[in-house]
């Protein structure tokens, strides 16, 4: 993996007193969220903790109820592990997210809690799994249950361990004074990819995850029958898919983006296929022959079409690790976030992450030539180099006339 910074936002004279505003407000946010706990400790936490025997433990339910499908793709490789290893694996998941693990073989259970933001998951004292889901969980009767959540606890995770009562909890950087976690693994947010932690909490119950980024996603035939019958027509082009959109508005690509974007590939290449993952039927631009949606409805297809195309182009969202599990060629364009750059960056070699200084990607005007850069500095077109004339990247190119220009 490699990365590319361009420098867009100025310094403004305010700059120091808006970093100062911002640091104090997460502070105070951080003392509320504080408090919330402790007071849900004193609530729901047990008397004492109990001492991790892993030789006892042969049921485990993994927790990843934070709704997001990336969450759940760089948790496969631990479903697989502990499967492998003789346990028996259940999920707790979210309604949106559950359907990535439809299909897997690994899992005894996929139980679902309602879906919510990341302000009701993190702050709320009452979780959202419904109390017919939490008897059954309750009679599972689990050894050991694992909290993946690598960030904050969760305020509602007191009340949810009480709800379960599983004999031991596995948790990543949380409070020694919590009861309920029988054991706390440290992990370096941000320092470290997010499957270092899937790999330590591996190593926690005894088993050596040789390759933690070996994802393992599972689509049925009928659907990739169907998916290579609809690209079959297009063996001579290279497929490229394009995803714009995603959870979260400030990490899209704007409209006008994606309309420069799709007339610079076709610029740059007239031998090419261009499918647009448009979930949320938001499209609503003009497109050339070359460029198709996605006529599929179900994650399953677009993981499908994920795996038979040849270059991928996506903001950070799942998109990009659903990508990782096939090693497919990759261009993703992430903010620059410190915590985030690593840790849910792609992660392998034949993905290109570029990373823009901007608290929206749409405010970046020249996103679209630094994705055509990457496609022509890895002749991701077989033999046709893209010259890169615009913004200045890295001082690898210099101010032009915003053209990008196809060299034969």
């Amino acid at each position: 993996m490699h990365k590319d910074l361009d420098v867009s936002i100025s310094t403004g004279r305010f700059r120091k007193i808006r970093e100062w505003n911002r640091r104090r407000n997460y502070y105070f946010k951080k003392v509320k969220l504080n408090i919330k706990i402790y007071i849900a400790k004193l609530i729901w936490d047990k008397r004492r903790k109990s001492v991790f025997d892993i030789k006892s433990v042969k049921t485990v339910l993994l927790l990843r109820n934070e709704g997001t499908v990336g969450d759940v793709v760089v948790t496969t490789p631990l479903v697989k592990s502990l499967y492998e290893s003789g346990y028996t694996v259940d999920l707790l998941l979210t309604k949106s997210s559950g359907v990535v693990m439809k299909h897997n073989p690994y899992v005894r259970n996929i139980y679902e809690a309602d879906d919510c933001n990341n302000e009701v998951f993190l702050k709320r004292f009452t979780h959202t799994v419904t109390k017919s889901t939490v008897e059954k969980l309750r009679g599972n009767n689990y050894d050991l249950v694992v909290d993946l959540c690598l960030f904050d606890t969760p305020v509602h995770r007191m009340m949810l361990f009480s709800d379960i009562s599983a004999r031991f909890v596995l948790g990543l950087n949380k409070w020694s004074c919590i009861n309920h976690y029988s054991k706390s693994i440290s992990f370096e947010n941000g320092k470290e990819h997010v499957t270092k932690a899937i790999a330590l909490v591996a190593h926690a119950v005894g088993i050596n995850l040789k390759n933690r980024r070996a994802y393992d996603l599972h689509i049925p035939d009928d659907i990739a029958f169907e998916v290579r019958g609809y690209l079959s027509g297009w063996n001579d082009k290279v497929k490229v898919i394009i995803n714009a959109f995603t959870g979260s508005p400030e990490r899209n690509l704007s409209k006008e983006q994606l309309s420069r974007l799709i007339e610079m590939l076709n610029k740059a290449s007239l031998n090419i296929k261009i499918i647009i993952l448009d979930h949320r039927k938001e499209l609503d631009i003009s497109l050339s022959d070359s460029v198709v949606i996605n006529p599929f409805n179900s994650l399953h297809h677009v993981m499908a079409l994920i795996r038979e195309v040849d270059v991928v182009i996506s903001p950070d969202t799942s998109i990009v690790h659903i990508s990782a599990a096939w090693n497919k060629t990759l261009i993703c364009v992430y903010k620059n976030v410190t915590d985030n750059n690593d840790l849910w960056g792609p992660g392998y070699e034949n993905a290109r992450q570029i990373i823009v200084n901007s608290r929206k990607i749409a405010d970046v005007d020249n996103v679209p030539e630094l994705i055509l850069h990457e496609i022509g500095r890895r002749d991701l077109f077989g033999g046709r180099e893209i010259k890169y004339r615009g913004s200045l990247l890295n001082d690898e190119a210099d101010a032009a006339d915003n053209a990008i220009l196809p060299v034969g």
